[in-house]
């Protein structure tokens, strides 16, 4: 009977020796954990690597097709405004317009035009100055003269005029000699070619919401002919 006791004994020794072997064999190192942390390391380096500017790019994507797809609508809106206007139309008043506006203006040419017409009139000229402005020509004006021949030069001085006028500050005035005199600031305008080419995407407005001013321009190239 001690005999089998001290042999259970024994064996449970063995069984016990035997877990505590296992457990100890299973107990993690640092060597262990060398392998699982670097994968992790690994992982958040190529998270920021690779796929944040991945995530980057796709949403930079997303904004140029948003960009892409407004450039369509607006030049398809621009398509249907230009199929509104008339190409005939169009043509004839791109060269009426030409007609009228000139792509420079001199300040000679236009005190010379101004003083000959005067001349015309039978107009004697106590003011003539001019010098050039943004996009034109302009000066105080100053003559005498019959009273007809002053209104005739007012009329003439901008519907017969080879340039597109303005006049400003106009007073009349009669003198004791009983001849008037007429004072005003006098503008003549050009339009220079653009260095650029227009761009597609810029907003368009059709001319043709202008029709007064494209009527002056069929008028003035009327009465030049």
């Amino acid at each position: 009977m001690g005999l089998l006791t001290s042999q259970s004994k024994q064996k449970k020794d063995q069984e016990v020796a035997a877990i505590s072997h296992k457990l100890k064999k299973t107990k993690l190192s640092f060597s262990d954990l060398v392998i699982p942390i670097a994968s992790g390391v690994l992982f958040i380096v190529l998270a920021f690597a690779v796929f944040i500017p991945m995530i980057s790019s796709a949403f930079d994507y997303l904004d140029e097709i948003k960009e892409t797809n407004e450039k369509i609508e607006q030049l398809t809106k621009l398509n249907k405004q230009l199929d509104i206007l008339d190409d005939n139309q169009l043509n004839e008043d791109v060269l009426v317009s030409r007609q009228v506006i000139p792509k420079i203006l001199l300040v000679s040419n236009f005190v010379y035009y101004l003083d000959e017409l005067a001349k015309e009139k039978r107009l004697t000229i106590s003011e003539l100055s001019s010098s050039d402005s943004i996009n034109g020509v302009s000066g105080p004006l100053g003559y005498t003269g019959a009273y007809d021949d002053v209104i005739s030069f007012l009329e003439d001085v901008q519907s017969v005029s080879p340039y597109m006028i303005r006049l400003e500050n106009v007073e009349v005035s009669a003198r004791k000699d009983e001849t008037w005199s007429i004072s005003l600031q006098v503008s003549g305008y050009y339009i220079l070619e653009p260095e650029k080419e227009p761009s597609v995407y810029a907003a368009f407005q059709p001319y043709t919401e202008y029709e007064d001013i494209v009527e002056i321009f069929k008028t003035k190239a009327a009465n030049l002919d």
